[in-house]
Order: structure tokens, then C-alpha cells, then sequence
């Protein structure tokens, strides 16, 4: 009985070790960091995309649980699209934004791409998951979806399932903290590489793709499976933006120019273009930062303040990961923090 309480102790102990210091990545060849660099004097603006209620055959969410969750993460804006229909439009707020997700198919009937369609802007949705493939043309007038998270999180499906296991231990000790590990079952670098290959120009956003399975309400009670936190935790976007935005259309307006950070934190990052050059501002000194360009080039570094210089012609998409522990080069528990949008140097 004592030597089955030890494998059970010492198996337990190897899961939470595993739980937050994995991912691992070794720094190869770092670029220095620079002294403190000011974010630049923008307005930041947070908003969710393509979330899904009760008007999609497959969902059972409510308009107000979203603008509830919406308000209790500190959310500005909330964009929802649901299958075929914008019927939520009769059930929003002045920051809730109705939208649709829509099939292409051509006359046979194949499936040609998915799209979201929010007033006049269209966003290419699920584009890296196989048979939602965008089969059209290119045009760099719509975004894309860089990273979907729900598609994501189960093209993991087994270390997703022990994540879900370390959760349930956990979750006495740390509560909803506990949650936050969760973005590091995304490989932002992958889909980053693949946009980049496919020599996308599109600006890039963040979609959270979230579908209620399960809803339980009572007087009192109210259960939500899963529940529209959890995604609004892990994820959101970031318009950074010259201008002020004070409707809903100024939003949608400057989704279509102004740069967009899909990030993985409540707090933003900063990430722009100063002539030649590339600057980083992260809030967190436990910050690893990876450059990646169309040509290939990769550069890394590790620091809240970086710039990245003598860049050439090309596109370039800026990763950005904090870490829980550094020995040498090597950091332990690497988790994404952001997503720059498509910067390209002339």
C-alpha cells in the first residue's frame, strides 16, 4: 500500500512539474535588449471575435451571458457571429457587435472557405484547418484568422485531455489562475510560419470560436459549459489605434486599418514599425520575443524592450512569450503572451 501512495505521489508531483515547466525552448542566438522603451501614446481598445449563442444550431449560449462575461473581464467590445444569422443585433448593447459566420461553396456544392461577416468587414475564418481551407482568392482587403482558438486547443487533443486532469488537482490551490496555462497548448509559432509561407498580406486577428455545449439555470444558478470565460481569459484582441473609438463602427472601421495584437493576457503589448526598424513593448520582464519574416529569417530575444534593426524588405509577424523560470539559455514553462499583426517593411 505505501509503495502504491509513493507512485502516486511521485506520479502527481512529475504532472505538476510537467504542467508548469513545459513547454521548454532553448535561446539560440539572442539579440541584446535596449534601454527602456516607451509604448507609443495610442488608444488601446480589447475586444472578443466570433463567439456563438444560442442562435447557432450549435450552441446554447445567451446574449446576456456574453455581455455579462463581457464586462467582467474588462472587455470592450464583443463581436459575435453566429452560423448564417445576425439575429443577436435585436439583443445588443452599444458594445456588442452582431455579425455571422457563413459557409462559400461553389455550384457542386464543395466547400470553398469560411467567412465572417461583420457590416462591410469580412474576416477568413478556420483557414488552417483542413477542409475549411480558403480555396479563393487572396484578397488583402479581408483579415484572417490567424489564431482560432477553439480549433487550436483540440488539434491537441491528448495533452489537452491532461491538462484538463492537472486543471481539476489544481484547481483548489490556484482557481481560476489556473486557466492562463491552458494558451500553452496554442503553437503561435506554426500557424505564424504557415501564414508567412503562404505569403498572406492580410492583417491578422484572433478568433475565440466559442460554443456553449451545455447550459444548466436554475434560480440563482447558472452553468455554462464551457463557459464563455474561459476563452475570454485565454484570449482577446487589441486594436491599437491613432484615433479614439467611440462606437461600434469606429471599431469595425478600424479593425480594416489600424495595427491589431491578438494576445493571450488582459495586459497589451506594443509592437510597431519606426521606419526600418521593429519595437517591442512588453508589461512583463519575463518576456521572450521572436521575430519571424517571410524570407525566413528568424531572430530572438529575451526582455520587455526590444527592437529589432537593419530589417529588410519583407513581411514580418512578431511572437511574443513569457516564461516561467530561466537557466542560462534555456526557459522553462514558455507560454505566448502575443501576436503582432502583418508588419511590412518597404
Amino acid at each position: 500500500m505505501m509503495y502504491i501512495l509513493i507512485i502516486l505521489a511521485l506520479s502527481l508531483f512529475l504532472l505538476i512539474l510537467w504542467f508548469f515547466l513545459f513547454p521548454v525552448r532553448f535561446v539560440r542566438n539572442p539579440i541584446p535588449p535596449v534601454p527602456l522603451i516607451e509604448p507609443p501614446d495610442v488608444f488601446v481598445y480589447s475586444y472578443v471575435l466570433h463567439i456563438h449563442t444560442q442562435f447557432s444550431y450549435d450552441s446554447l449560449g445567451k446574449p446576456e451571458d456574453v455581455i455579462r462575461t463581457r464586462d467582467r473581464y474588462g472587455i470592450d467590445y464583443a463581436i459575435v457571429t453566429d452560423h448564417d444569422n445576425d439575429h443577436i443585433k435585436d439583443f445588443a448593447d452599444e458594445r456588442l457587435i452582431a455579425g455571422k459566420e457563413v459557409k462559400l461553396n461553389d455550384e457542386n456544392g464543395n466547400l470553398l472557405g469560411d467567412l465572417l461577416e461583420v457590416g462591410r468587414l469580412k474576416i477568413i475564418a478556420h483557414h488552417f484547418r483542413g477542409k475549411y481551407r480558403w480555396r479563393l482568392e487572396k484578397d488583402s482587403d479581408y483579415l484572417i484568422e490567424l489564431i482560432n482558438l477553439r480549433d487550436a486547443l483540440l488539434e491537441r487533443k491528448i495533452t489537452l485531455i491532461f491538462y484538463i486532469f492537472a486543471g481539476i488537482i489544481l484547481y483548489p490551490f490556484l482557481k481560476g489562475r489556473i486557466f492562463g496555462n491552458y494558451a500553452k497548448l496554442i503553437n503561435t509559432e506554426l500557424y505564424a510560419k504557415k501564414f508567412l509561407n503562404e505569403n498572406w498580406k492580410s492583417r491578422v486577428v484572433g478568433g475565440i470560436d466559442h460554443h456553449v455545449k451545455l447550459y444548466i439555470r436554475e434560480i440563482g444558478k447558472r452553468i455554462l459549459v464551457p463557459d464563455y470565460g474561459l476563452s475570454f481569459s485565454l484570449m482577446r484582441n487589441f486594436l491599437i489605434s491613432g484615433r479614439e473609438i467611440k462606437t461600434k463602427e469606429d471599431l469595425l472601421s478600424a479593425l480594416g486599418s489600424e495595427l491589431n495584437l491578438i494576445s493571450f493576457s488582459n495586459k497589451p503589448s506594443f509592437v510597431w514599425l519606426e521606419r526600418d526598424r521593429i519595437k517591442v513593448y512588453a508589461p512583463f520582464s519575463n518576456t521572450y520575443v521572436l521575430l519571424l519574416s517571410g524570407e525566413g529569417e528568424v531572430r530572438e530575444s529575451v526582455g520587455s524592450n526590444v527592437e529589432f534593426s537593419e530589417l529588410r524588405k519583407d513581411r514580418y509577424l512578431v511572437l511574443g512569450y513569457t516564461y516561467l523560470l530561466k537557466v542560462g539559455r534555456l526557459l522553462l514553462g514558455v507560454k505566448p503572451l502575443f501576436v503582432s499583426d502583418l508588419l511590412e517593411v518597404s
